[in-house]
């Protein structure tokens, strides 16, 4: 039984992710983004590098951006900081390939990996 429920599982995840861009690592690069021309929330993002390659990509550097305007911005950049204080790796999701803030990826999902 508990076979059959990982494999719809691995199932449900792998549609999912499907179209997706997706890259996995150690984070390398970590940093706190306000554009200076900006005078809302939406010039405050963080910008993540990891030690790999994303899946797929059209934004034209190797890195993913999130905003941290919203609680889920915020909840992800958090995740992001534990994983570089544990010395973990993480998976990051996009929301396509051709999603792109300033050459950054847009990241939509943050996933721990142990």
């Amino acid at each position: 039984m508990k076979s059959i429920s990982f494999m719809i599982l691995m199932a449900i995840a792998s549609h999912a992710l499907s179209g997706m861009p997706v890259e996995t690592g150690e984070i390398t690069f970590l940093q706190i983004h306000n554009n200076p021309d900006s005078t809302s929330n939406s010039g405050h993002r963080f910008i993540v590098k990891l030690n790999s390659t994303s899946s797929e990509n059209s934004c034209g550097h190797d890195q993913w951006t999130g905003y941290l305007d919203k609680d889920s911005g915020k909840a992800q950049y958090s995740a992001l900081l534990s994983a570089v204080m544990a010395g973990k790796p993480v998976m990051l999701e996009g929301t396509a390939p051709d999603r792109c803030e300033s050459g950054s990826l847009l990241l939509r999902n943050v996933y721990a990996i142990w």
